[in-house]
């Protein structure tokens, strides 16, 4: 006999009570699951168009008691979201917040946010990732369905659903991003140049560093003085206390970043790197000049920590750092065009490139540039190709040595 509201059958101990609503004009169903620390008695409902719908309520019910999941399915994806923002980033940094933020407020929360979580489908996730292959790079596409992950995992953790459908699914091919690129020569040339008759000293030996060291950016802004062992010789221009290391040839160390507790990016990112005799002598020169002007305005000039510091010696903002970089690249005025829209980050692509384009094998590039696997190196970072073994950091020597010559 189907279900009516006419039939009733009383039910078995713990398989609770179904009865028809006229109020609701539906099923509903109440099952008892036991008692709270309190002593009230769990008894949540069930609603369905049929006695079978509230079943299977009750089983899903039963189901997520017996493993510990909050009961009902009132808990959205918006809701999770805000609770993840708010309690599941204790450790990472402001920025890292911000970006996971926006892949939030921006993506998840109009594609998903009214998904119940504990109905959101791996279907409803392919869907809405299907919808946003129009809009941003596949790479990006990747980053917010990574963030959608970690937003259920944290629900997850809370006891608000059982399983993470997100984790079942793959970000599709969307929109081709940027592509990263690599100067040539002569517009290494052009920038060095421009960067040498540029009113800020510290830009010039910013790139300096960065090109022919392969220094991420996030390495370069925080390098500390204590960590750039220069080793001038008797008679040069260096009006700074440096701490330098004789036994050994003039190198940075790479032991920190802006990163939240100063870490690299990886272990292997944790690396000491010779410096070119050219590097040598701009940052010498750079130190003196920054010793001498902070001095000459006033501000603090004794024991400077920061390498490219602000004027209160402070670590500089990257924003500041790329504006000053893009104003140098996009000026036609200074002389030969460089062509394209650069970016800091890409002169530690354009280092790899030209050590790559000398000769350089994979597993040296990887070690100077702190790369885990040389996978990275030849897949993300090398534009020029031509794979033949041999020695390290003055490769480049041969290269640029006639175009600091015509500075001096």
């Amino acid at each position: 006999m189907s279900d009516t509201p006419a039939r009733r059958k009383k039910a078995s101990h713990g398989e609770g009570t179904i009865y028809w609503s006229d109020a609701e004009n539906c099923f509903i169903g109440e099952i008892s699951l036991g008692f709270r620390p309190d002593g009230s008695r769990i008894r949540p409902k069930v609603r369905g168009r049929t006695k079978t719908e509230v079943r299977n309520g009750f089983k899903e019910l039963k189901d997520d008691h017996a493993n510990g999941i909050e009961l009902g399915d009132k808990y959205t994806v918006a809701q999770a979201c805000r609770d993840f923002l708010a309690r599941g980033l204790p450790r990472q940094d402001e920025e890292t917040v911000k970006g996971i933020a926006i892949h939030i407020n921006k993506h998840i929360i109009p594609g998903l946010g009214r998904a119940k979580l504990k109905r959101l489908s791996a279907d409803d996730v392919d869907d809405f990732l299907a919808a946003k292959k129009t809009e941003v790079s596949t790479s990006y596409l990747g980053r917010i369905l990574g963030t959608l992950r970690r937003v259920i995992r944290f629900a997850q953790r809370r006891n608000k659903v059982a399983r993470n459908v997100a984790d079942l699914v793959e970000a599709p091919t969307a929109k081709d991003g940027r592509p990263s690129k690599a100067m040539t020569l002569d517009q290494g040339k052009e920038l060095v140049r421009r960067c040498r008759e540029s009113r800020e000293p510290w830009i010039y030996a910013y790139v300096a560093l960065s090109m022919f060291t392969g220094v991420r950016t996030e390495e370069a802004r925080p390098l500390k003085w204590e960590h750039t062992h220069l080793n001038p010789v008797k008679g040069e221009r260096c009006s700074c206390r440096r701490v330098h290391r004789e036994d050994l040839p003039p190198h940075v160390e790479v032991w920190r970043s802006v990163r939240k507790k100063g870490d690299t990016k990886t272990e292997k990112s944790r690396r000491t790197i010779a410096l070119p005799a050219y590097v040598v002598a701009i940052l010498t020169d750079y130190a003196a000049r920054q010793f001498e002007s902070r001095k000459r305005n006033g501000h603090e000039y004794e024991n400077i920590v920061y390498v490219f510091g602000t004027r209160n010696d402070t670590v500089k903002d990257a924003r500041n750092v790329a504006r000053y970089f893009q104003d140098i690249v996009a000026n036609d005025k200074l002389g030969e065009t460089i062509e394209g829209d650069w970016t800091p980050r890409e002169l530690r692509h354009t280092f790899v490139s030209w050590m790559s384009d000398q000769g350089a094998s994979d597993e040296l590039i990887a070690d100077l540039v702190g790369h885990k696997k040389t996978s990275t190196t030849r897949t993300v970072y090398r534009h020029q190709l031509r794979p033949v073994i041999t020695k390290g950091v003055d490769l480049l020597d041969g290269v640029f040595a006639e175009e600091f010559r015509k500075a001096e």
